[in-house]
């Protein structure tokens, strides 16, 4: 997941700013900011290359807080006494360059979440800031990151060996997580469910009844796993998942290139050392 790219803010430029976050400080909040971006639709800048409509976003920010004249009297609401009190992300501008128009006329460039809260405003304070967000990967910095979380588990398999009593049925099916133990409601006969057993969460709490000593056997499936994989930025979780097999998949064949040349050049080596042995 570190080396699947996303568009993030790199570069801020501080024309105004009198709230009472430092520059550096909102510079970093807004670098965190996700994007609904496609990378696909972009180039990697490079550190030489120059600024283009190819590899380069522009996004305006401007912000003034002003008091709010109509304001309910006696209202202690930062909301109804003043206009503007917060930098929201929905307060990003994007500013079209050469054909990003056309090339993203279908999903103009904004935050994922337009609610995110970026500083508190007074009135008199501003903020006027121009944003340049390029592509880039985990690896070089946490805010390219495509993902919140990523994890993955073996699913759980429970084998019951011994018929679990009728009148221990409903405490067995507690032991589990919801969904994963059937209980019959007319024979009281418990079984498990071949599709919910991944909602277990090998808590082992079966273990813990001497009654049920003998009865239940835990395990894991060994080739079998569960990712989860929570997205916050343009991908899905099933894009997100495949894009990063595939950068997987290219790593294994530069590796197999490697290999194969560094096979070809030991057999040669292999050759001549033979013939002057020779």
């Amino acid at each position: 997941m570190a080396e699947v790219p996303t568009i993030a803010i790199e570069h801020v430029y501080v024309w105004d700013n009198t709230s009472v976050i430092q520059d550096e400080v909102l510079a970093h909040r807004l670098g965190l900011v996700p994007l609904n971006i496609d990378p696909a639709r972009m180039n990697m800048r490079r550190t030489d290359d120059e600024f283009t409509d190819r590899n380069t976003l522009v996004f305006k920010l401007s912000l003034l807080c002003e008091r709010n004249n109509n304001a309910p009297k006696g209202s202690t609401k930062p909301s109804e006494l003043y206009n503007n009190h917060e930098l929201l992300s929905s307060h990003l501008e994007w500013v079209p360059a050469g054909e990003q128009s056309d090339v993203f006329a279908d999903r103009p460039p904004a935050p994922t979440n337009p609610n995110i809260v970026l500083a508190k405003l007074r009135p008199g304070q501003a903020v006027d800031m121009e944003l340049h967000a390029v592509k880039g990967v985990g690896k070089d910095h946490a805010k390219f990151s495509p993902v919140a979380t990523a994890s993955y588990r073996l699913l759980p398999h429970i084998k019951i060996i011994k018929p679990i009593p009728p009148h221990l049925a409903e405490k067995f099916q507690k032991c589990f997580a919801p969904g994963v133990v059937n209980v019959d409601p007319r024979t009281k006969q418990v079984s498990i469910d071949k599709y919910h057993v991944r909602k277990d969460t090998v808590s082992r709490e079966v273990l813990r009844h001497p009654e049920f000593t003998d009865m239940v056997e835990l395990s894991r499936v060994r080739d079998h796993f569960l990712f989860n994989i929570e997205s916050e930025g343009p991908y899905s979780p099933e894009r997100l998942l495949l894009e990063a097999i595939q950068i997987m998949r290219e790593k294994i064949s530069v590796l197999r290139k490697a290999a194969d040349a560094l096979l070809i050049g030991v057999s040669s080596d292999d050759s001549d050392a033979q013939m002057a042995e020779v």
